[in-house]
């Protein structure tokens, strides 16, 4: 549906409107043009449509369904028929209703949209020899001001493309095989989301496709380039200037992991880049040290609901084992006695300091040594140790997990990296098969409660919570600034401390002993999630950003 070859079978859009009496009426995109009434109405558009044709371009003061109506008649039918065969055009197919254009900002501010559709379609004005007609008919409305705008405009000056942009397609990298294809999830949810909301997607497939056919997009215009975590934001041209430069479009570069694991793509990375993480720490970090634009844009959660009545699972946990914390150490004595006194230290602070980011404790560590050093050999500091942050989150997931089994608990967890731990030894560990993508929802959907241990975020959120909580499982989740000002503990969803471990099977027990509180804490969280944190929801967010 919706190919250029198509046209003449595929209705794009419908203009309702009283015309009793009269017939319905096929509208040309020259039609269109040259009379903006034809598409005045209530308009319905064919979702398809409306996605390839660009949506709606909010950049417009007004008359943003006339200028949308001539993007989608360059692709599609048009009809314009009475308000009475609605049910007619309608019927088994999925068309969405829009906003009438308000008359007042139309009056207003549609001067301005008309020198914007003059200038995209001088092309097809000139061929209709109607270009000189539309020119004179606005100054002579308009005056002065609007002369000057439309010169600017038909400049191709950054106004022009500021708005034509918007109707560009969004570029996203998909096909990342990291971490278990989660993040080409992430890409692909995301993607979809767009699409609903009127924006055409594209994709870029890093598993099938080969780097240098990236350079297609040089020079196109584009709405947004989308990459998670993904390196081909660092990708050079030969004569080593970054080729997202040389792409006409602000980059969106999600990162998931700390800042300081991915040193080399926030340091070698094209002009217009902004940096989107899932924890508030991060984005300050990254401002700080990398100089970049970032903001806190968490991961979200897929909607469809496939949670069950009767569950089997009292408690699942779906993050891997690792345990080479001490391990770790014991080499590094070997080898650097001291660099490993070092690091001991720093560890410390950090299990002192367990609410802080691991960079202020190392701060505070620096600090007690009374060493000073510049932003630059900090940062080279912290690199040097950040392997820390990852094993010692570890050490507490083994911790968390190790105190519930001891209480009895019955735990679920999923992957190889459980089959010869040494927590097999309790009874109350069952291990599954690797679960990701639609398996991990629907291992939310059987779990009365759902384990979350971050890793090391101090101020963040997770697609786990969020696919938990949309799945009306209880998250259980250690704590962290964001989940405790936006989430209310013990009614949306259970908040523990690290340092406080001891009091979890306490609270756990009284939720799983009662049907009626546990139902309540799922429904809570579940109202939240559906509001704040689904992929839907981000798109909206995307597009208020790129706004």
């Amino acid at each position: 549906m919706g190919n250029a070859n198509k046209k003449e079978e595929v209705i794009g859009a419908v203009c309702f409107q009283n015309i009793e009496g009269e017939q319905e009426q096929e509208l040309s995109f020259k039609k269109i043009l040259l009379d903006e009434t034809l598409v005045q109405g209530e308009l319905w558009v064919d979702v398809e449509a409306l996605s390839r044709a660009g949506g709606i371009n909010h950049r417009l003061c007004a008359k943003k369904n006339y200028e949308l109506c001539l993007r989608i008649a360059k692709k599609y039918r048009i009809i314009r028929a009475d308000l009475t065969k609605k049910s007619d055009y309608l019927a088994g197919n999925k068309y969405r209703q829009l906003q009438t254009d308000q008359e007042a900002d139309s009056e207003i501010q549609g001067w301005k949209t008309d020198c914007y559709v003059i200038s995209r379609y001088k092309k097809e004005l000139l061929e209709m020899q109607s270009f000189d007609d539309a020119v004179k008919s606005i100054i002579m409305t308009e005056g002065r001001k609007a002369a000057d705008y439309l010169e600017d405009l038909l400049s191709e000056n950054d106004e022009y493309y500021r708005i034509y942009d918007n109707t560009q397609p969004v570029l996203i990298y998909v096909g990342d095989e990291l971490c278990y294809n989660v993040l080409d999830l992430f890409a692909r949810c995301l993607g979809r989301a767009l699409q609903e909301r009127g924006c055409s997607v594209i994709y870029f497939d890093m598993s099938k496709q080969k780097i240098d056919d990236i350079t297609v997009f040089i020079g196109r215009r584009l709405k947004a380039v989308i990459g998670m975590q993904t390196y081909l934001f660092s990708v050079k041209q030969k004569d080593g200037t970054f080729l997202h430069d040389a792409i006409g479009a602000p980059e969106y570069f999600f990162v998931f992991d700390h800042p300081v694991w991915l040193r080399h793509h926030l340091t070698h990375v094209p002009k217009q880049m902004t940096v989107l993480t899932p924890d508030g720490n991060y984005a300050a970090f990254i401002e700080k040290y990398y100089g970049h634009k970032a903001i806190f844009f968490p991961p979200a959660g897929q909607e469809q609901y496939c949670g069950q009545r009767d569950r089997l699972y009292d408690i699942s946990f779906l993050g891997t084992y690792r345990d080479s914390l001490l391990d770790e150490l014991k080499d590094l004595r070997k080898n650097d006695k001291k660099k490993a006194y070092f690091v001991n230290r720093y560890i410390l602070y950090m299990r002192q300091n367990i609410d802080e980011t691991p960079e202020k404790a190392l701060e505070k560590l620096l600090k007690h040594y009374r060493l000073s050093c510049s932003k630059e050999s900090f940062e080279e500091q912290f690199f040097s140790v950040r392997w820390t942050i990852l094993r010692l989150a570890h050490y507490y997931r083994r911790k968390v997990v190790e105190t519930l089994l001891r209480e009895g608990f019955t735990i679920h967890v999923f992957g190889d990296s459980w089959k010869n731990c040494p927590l097999r030894r309790y009874d109350g560990l069952i291990v599954h098969e690797q679960a990701i993508g639609e398996q991990a929802i629907k291992v939310y959907g059987n779990s009365k409660l759902s384990l979350n241990i971050m890793t090391w975020h101090k101020d963040g959120f997770t697609e786990r919570i969020a696919n938990a909580l949309l799945q009306k499982s209880v998250v259980v989740t250690d704590r962290t600034t964001y989940l405790e000002q936006n989430f209310i503990n013990d009614e949306e969803m259970l908040i523990f401390g690290l340092d406080k471990i001891k009091e979890l099977p306490h609270r756990i027990r009284l939720i799983l002993s009662d049907e009626q509180l546990r139902g309540s804490i799922a429904e809570r969280g579940y109202k939240k999630a559906k509001e704040q944190h689904t992929w839907n929801k981000r798109a909206e967010d995307l597009l208020m950003l790129m706004k």
